[in-house]
């Protein structure tokens, strides 16, 4: 794998293209100074596949987080940056744990957002250091078209010289091509990691273009941290990503978008998701239950993860729903955590084939089931083999046997 001090270092051959420097007059920031640094920061990651959560779940996932290619984000409620830390300290200093950890400070979610050119939090920053974790920056929310906000947050980034620069983007930033220019050059200029967060009501890749606009990013010549994603974090690990964070609750799957006016109805909270590995989907214990019941012939529910034991997905309906909310959590986890080992080897070229027949294998299983094909899926494939392209040289999934015609019997497909 090519180090990520190489990724920097070709990010450095790329002239200053920005027109407002921040740094005083019109002299460009020296990354000589800093830019070795932030790529011992940035390689202490090698694709790993972060498991994303709030400090209470925090118990529930570290013991399966504690094992190569994986690593945790913890991430702050509203005004809960002390609790962040002190839990922080326990896993270093107490627990010993020295997978990678980043935190999330969080300041850019909620009606209490902050915007991009919010200074950082210098506290902040010097408690990460304290504990010799990766400095995550503590950006405010970037609105669409916001670029002085990015250049404010890759400026901050730049001259803390340790630092990985949080991106928390409306959608606009990857999906337009005047925001994607925008980005992918302040980026580029900057050179330093960057770790976006996407801003949509539900899966941020279902959006035409986002997945365009990730693979330029990673394109960048900077190491990238997809933070708050979903099964598209072993995508972006495929396609270059030094590391991908997948949210244990959907609230942590995507950046929510702050309503438009303050919502007055009962909240009642989201009832637990799974991983249905062959879907490559994250789908309610009940919709699964209800699914399998309908479709008990189709060969997705059984699951052979530490969780589940060979038992069918939805086992879990049977017991107490925080027991269930628990379990959901672990077995996700060591699916994907299983799917990555499967997908990320040596070569990433091959990396991404096996990505793009995964999520073809996927649209197969997702129909078998009678479940709607996530646009993400689609622009996945169309990203890495653009429509009219051949694709017979794309090689099957590790370990996958021949793919049986895809008819509408139930005979039964290679093992995804």
């Amino acid at each position: 794998m090519v180090s990520v001090a190489v990724f920097l270092s070709v990010a450095l051959s790329y002239p200053l293209i920005t027109d407002r420097c921040q740094w005083g007059g019109d002299v460009a920031p020296d990354r000589t100074q800093w830019s070795a640094s932030s790529a011992e920061t940035a390689d202490r990651f090698d694709r790993t596949l972060l498991s994303q959560c709030w400090t209470d779940d925090v118990e529930a996932v570290r013991t399966i987080a504690d094992r190569p290619g994986t690593g945790l984000v913890i991430t702050a409620r509203q005004g809960g940056l002390d609790d962040v830390y002190r839990l922080a300290r326990h896993l270093v200093e107490g627990a010993g744990y020295e997978r990678p950890l980043l935190l999330d400070a969080n300041r850019y979610s909620g009606t209490r957002r902050l915007p991009a050119t919010a200074p950082f939090d210098q506290d902040w920053i010097s408690r990460q250091r304290e504990l010799g974790l990766p400095v995550l920056t503590d950006s405010g929310y970037l609105a669409s078209g916001d670029e002085s906000g990015l250049i404010t947050i890759l400026d901050q980034t730049a001259r803390l010289g340790d630092a990985i620069a949080t991106l928390p983007l409306h959608l606009d930033w990857l999906t337009t091509p005047r925001g994607r220019w925008q980005l992918l050059r302040q980026v580029r200029a900057y050179g330093v990691p960057v770790a976006p967060v996407l801003e949509h009501r539900a899966d941020p890749f279902d959006a035409r273009g986002a997945v365009d606009g990730l693979l330029g990013l990673l394109d960048c010549g900077v190491p990238v941290v997809l933070l708050r994603s979903d099964v598209s974090a072993l995508g972006a690990l495929c396609c270059g990503a030094v590391a991908a964070a997948v949210g244990t609750r959907a609230t942590l799957r995507h950046l929510t978008p702050v309503p438009s006016a303050p919502w007055s109805g009962p909240r009642n909270p989201p009832k637990p998701s799974v991983v249905v590995p062959r879907c490559l989907a994250y789908k309610r214990l009940g919709e699964v239950g209800r699914t399998r019941r309908k479709h008990p012939e189709v060969a997705v529910w059984s699951c052979d993860c530490e969780t589940c034991d060979g038992k069918e997905l939805d086992w879990m309906l049977r017991l107490p729903p925080k027991r269930q909310e628990k379990l959901a959590i672990q077995h996700s986890l060591r699916t994907l955590l299983s799917l990555r080992e499967r997908l990320v080897g040596p070569r990433p070229e091959e990396d991404r084939m096996s990505w793009y027949a995964r999520c073809g294998a996927a649209s197969f299983w997702l129909r078998e089931v009678g479940w709607i094909r996530p646009s993400a899926l689609r622009y996945w494939q169309e990203a890495i083999v653009p429509p009219g392209r051949s694709d017979s040289a794309v090689p099957r999934p590790r370990s996958a046997r021949p793919t049986p015609a895809l008819s509408r019997s139930r005979q039964t497909p290679p093992s995804m």
